[in-house]
């Protein structure tokens, strides 16, 4: 008797998942390259493949899980996003799976191959910003919300949810030019083409460069890896060009630096804010205890999370169908407390 062709014989002779096959065998064929679905075809009429129908309609039927892939998931951030996401999701009976790409792309596109295979009904994605094409493809597939960072790939866009980062650079630079600070510094992990950076950094020189502030300093410092000696490096250069005429103030542009330059500043034996005035990203559990507690601009975080579950819980209700593509910008606060008063 001739042996009956599995859809895992097919994934293995054509070198991809079963999940890939799956979407081959399913008409979609957005989220794979050409090679693939030609080698995938090839293979299928070589071995002579016949789908089995019924195993096909239970690969299209909703499991009613989401697929939850977060850039680094021991940041405080991304922590209270996914508490808004879960307990959105659990308000309407969906379950997720949470993955930690750890800002990796390949984990990342691994990731999201797993849970395809899955069967998952739809993924909130917090982007590396290093696979624009594939999340594009998969969202032409399978609803797709991403949260706190945003991508566009040849004109096509993403569902996503994040924040008016525009807005939260301009209520620190306000701020720090109310107290009469007359040199600004911006620091920022490398922008690597993700969104809120680049907007951060953008939106700072933007602001900087206006007419009305000719006789403001401004520079901006990109901390290639943030380590405490490398932050210190940092801080100590900018002291040593400072001049006694300047009234320094600094922003950092996410919690996991803001904390890094809390602790360089004692490491140096410098203190906020006698030596400059200092605002962070984020208001962490721990940005009101320290010493001095830290302003901040707030982020809605919960928020953040909470309304792009719904958002995809949205489509999936409506079966992907007639649902308006948004970039949603939720807006932010500034809480002034100690490291901002002279």
């Amino acid at each position: 008797m001739k042996k009956q062709i599995a859809i895992r014989d097919v994934a293995l002779a054509a070198g991809v998942s079963t999940a890939t096959v799956s979407r081959y065998l399913n008409g979609k064929f957005q989220s794979m390259g050409e090679n693939t679905r030609l080698r995938i075809e090839k293979v299928i009429k070589s071995m002579d493949y016949k789908p089995n129908d019924v195993a096909r309609s239970l690969r299209s039927t909703k499991s009613n899980t989401i697929a939850v892939i977060l850039s680094d998931i021991l940041n405080p951030y991304s922590i209270a996003i996914l508490q808004g996401i879960e307990e959105a999701c659990a308000e309407f009976g969906y379950t997720i799976f949470v993955c930690n790409s750890k800002e990796s792309p390949l984990k990342e596109s691994e990731f999201v191959e797993m849970m395809m295979a899955k069967r998952v009904d739809g993924f909130v994605i917090n982007t590396t910003g290093g696979n624009d094409e594939l999340i594009v493809n998969l969202a032409a597939e399978i609803p797709v919300v991403l949260v706190g960072r945003k991508i566009s790939k040849n004109g096509k866009t993403v569902n996503s949810v994040s924040i008016d980062n525009f807005q939260g650079v301009a209520l620190a630079v306000d701020h720090l030019l109310e107290k009469r600070c007359n040199s600004l510094i911006l620091l920022s992990p490398p922008t690597n083409r993700i969104s809120p950076r680049i907007e951060r950094v953008g939106a700072f020189l933007a602001l900087t460069s206006q007419a009305n502030l000719d006789n403001i300093k401004s520079d901006v410092h990109i901390i290639e890896k943030i380590q405490i000696d490398r932050v210190a490096e940092v801080l100590s250069d900018i002291f040593e060009k400072k001049n006694s005429a300047d009234s320094l103030g600094i922003i950092a542009t996410n919690g996991i630096l803001s904390l890094a330059v809390l602790k360089a500043v004692k490491q140096l034996n410098r203190t906020i804010p006698a030596d400059f005035l200092f605002i962070g990203f984020d208001d962490t559990e721990w940005s009101s205890v320290t010493n001095p507690s830290l302003t901040v601009i707030s982020q809605p975080t919960y928020q953040i999370g909470a309304f792009a579950a719904k958002k995809l819980i949205t489509s999936l209700l409506q079966n992907n169908e007639n649902i308006d593509l948004e970039s949603l910008e939720l807006p932010v606060q500034l809480i002034a407390r100690d490291s901002t008063i002279n």
